[in-house]
């Protein structure tokens, strides 16, 4: 057999062991560039070395395959490098306010090392020391907001349980808060994270941002998940750093941006301070002018630029060239 083809067996043998809802053909097909007959002669292989595959009950009409037997665990080895990149993932998520799943990961990092043993062969559990020391994320100017982890936690039971949510929802375009009933498709994390939710049956699904949401509840009113909603294609249609000498950064937001600005972390040093008229004034430290410009636009005419003066002319350079090539001829 070919070393490439036993490589395809053992990667689809660990995600047969490892998927909960299953493998199927197409996934297989997909996933290693194969065939149909491929894929099938792949699938009895795994089955062949290591013991029986079981189907798993599903809402579509594909089989999905899942492996029962445990032999295969004693085969699957952790390695440092793969260590290192959950330590890596875990402060990515720290980064953009996702602390829960953050600590999931260190949970999981945890374990495995345990599971590993302490006396890790060929001084591998050394490697992975020295990784964590070289490895690290730049600390570029860019938003996070926590996610409130409650909020999550019931977010996450109704898609599971089906249920409908209400909750009172602050719109970030005039401020406004409104009473809104839902049917949750899913939650997006990015810059900002978002539940995905109709609410109606009839409509689309909107994006609704979880830091303007408040007082949420789960409704007894359960409701039937659209077959044909795929998160991933849903999240599809919508749509560096720079080393150079740091510079005192003063950013002031108006009253109806404040509350956005108070759940921002545009630097890792900033301070904040809630201003007597509702406004809030930001200050940090930092470099990559042109990622701050870039940033500051997506905040239109609610923040003003206060310092540095050549910030301020920067982002006026940088609006008018835009203005000037988008302007009808």
């Amino acid at each position: 057999m070919r070393y490439e083809r036993l490589k395809d067996i053992m990667r689809l043998a660990i995600r047969l062991q490892g998927s909960r809802a299953g493998v199927t053909l197409q996934e297989i097909e997909q996933d290693l560039s194969v065939s149909r007959r491929t894929a099938e002669r792949l699938r009895d292989a795994v089955e062949s070395a290591f013991g029986p595959l079981e189907t798993v009950p599903v809402d579509d009409t594909r089989l999905h395959w899942r492996l029962q037997s445990g032999d295969l665990r004693r085969l699957l080895r952790v390695n440092a490098e793969e260590l290192s990149a959950l330590g890596t993932a875990a402060m990515a998520l720290e980064r953009t306010g996702l602390r829960e799943q953050a600590a999931r990961l260190r949970d999981i990092d945890t374990k495995l090392r345990a599971a590993r043993g302490n006396a890790a062969p060929g001084g591998r559990e050394a490697d992975l020391e020295a990784l964590m020391q070289v490895e690290g994320l730049a600390m570029r100017p860019a938003p996070r907001q926590p996610v409130d982890a409650d909020l999550l936690a019931l977010l996450r039971e109704a898609l599971l349980t089906r249920r409908m949510v209400g909750y009172s929802y602050r719109a970030r375009s005039t401020g406004e808060t409104s009473l809104q009933r839902v049917e949750p498709c899913g939650l997006i994390y990015g810059n900002r994270a978002f539940l995905v939710a109709r609410k109606d049956r009839a409509q689309e699904p909107r994006l609704w941002r979880l830091t303007g949401i408040s007082d949420a509840r789960l409704l007894e009113e359960r409701f039937e998940r659209d077959p044909a909603f795929d998160l991933q294609r849903y999240a599809r249609r919508s749509f560096g750093t720079f080393q150079e000498r740091p510079v005192r950064v003063v950013l002031h937001f108006n009253a109806a941006a404040a509350p956005d600005a108070m759940a921002f972390l545009f630097h890792p040093d900033q301070t904040v301070e809630k201003n007597r008229d509702g406004t809030v004034t930001v200050r940090f430290e930092a470099g990559g002018l042109d990622e701050i410009c870039w940033h500051l636009v997506t905040w239109g005419e609610t923040v003003t630029i206060e310092k540095p003066v050549r910030l301020r002319r920067r982002l006026a350079r940088m609006c008018a060239t835009l203005a000037s090539h988008h302007q009808d001829s």
